[in-house]
């Protein structure tokens, strides 16, 4: 049974360059009408339309790794590249350095809500105005601390500056003093300044602890040392410093 041309349903073509034709065919079967569905392919000679290909670009606030990697910057594309064990963008590294000198400004009001027999302890009697040895440990902190922020700002300004111009050994160069500067200040000054909290929360616990530490020590942390730096001037250094980092990360981060 043959049919007829007006009974085909022509459809778009394939990936294989042919048209698929259906047709339906009607016929009486005692009395009942059934139909059949059937499908052919012929050769076509008309070329399949292709569409060009699209270029991928950053276009999504929500995905930085994809932003950085299909953007136009080169600075962005290999910091995302590159292995470091700190990943994060120098704006939110400036946030947490600033968190870290805060805490070291924590010390003031731990020192001062001593009780009465721990500040007797101190050298004078007044551990605000005392420079115990520890404290000098919270100073090397607090400079590696500034120092590297001061590093990490140089980096981001020198990119913003001439990045269009920079090359990749250029780029690798100050992604390094990234990574270095990173290091020291996150861990290593980081580090530093959990142990010098750390010593001053220990008056806390009592005359006794503050005893027990300084029996136990090769060199009394609480003992006057020759630099006549107070607690209470590197607290404050600290807590200007932590504000300073922070408004600085924070026009990084907006600019």
């Amino acid at each position: 049974m043959v049919a007829r041309k007006d009974q085909y349903i022509p459809l778009e073509p394939n990936e294989n360059n042919t048209h698929c034709s259906v047709y339906v065919q009607k016929y009486d079967v005692a009395s009942e009408i059934a139909a059949y569905f059937g499908a052919f392919c012929v050769q076509s000679h008309d070329p399949i339309a292709k569409r060009p290909p699209q270029q991928m670009t950053s276009t999504d606030p929500n995905d930085p790794i994809a932003d950085a990697l299909l953007g136009e910057s080169t600075y962005e594309r290999l910091r995302v590249e590159r292995y470091a064990l700190i990943k994060r963008r120098i704006p939110r590294k400036l946030v947490y350095q600033s968190g870290l000198l805060f805490a070291l400004a924590l010390v003031v009001p731990i020192v001062a809500t001593y009780p009465s027999a721990v500040q007797a302890a101190f050298p004078g009697g007044d551990p605000l105005w005392s420079s115990p040895l520890v404290l000098w440990v919270g100073v090397y902190a607090g400079g590696i601390e500034v120092g590297t922020a001061t590093c990490l700002v140089a980096v981001a300004i020198t990119r913003r500056r001439y990045e269009p111009s920079l090359s990749e050994s250029q780029v690798h160069a100050l992604l390094n003093v990234e990574d270095v500067a990173s290091m020291f200040g996150l861990a290593t000054g980081g580090f530093a300044i959990l142990i010098t909290v750390g010593f001053f929360l220990l008056g806390h616990a009592g005359v006794e602890t503050v005893t027990a530490v300084v029996e136990s020590a090769p060199r009394d942390p609480y003992g006057r040392t020759g630099v006549p730096i107070p607690v209470t001037a590197v607290g404050a250094a600290a807590a200007v410093s932590s504000g300073v980092v922070y408004a600085v990360g924070r026009y990084l981060a907006r600019a």
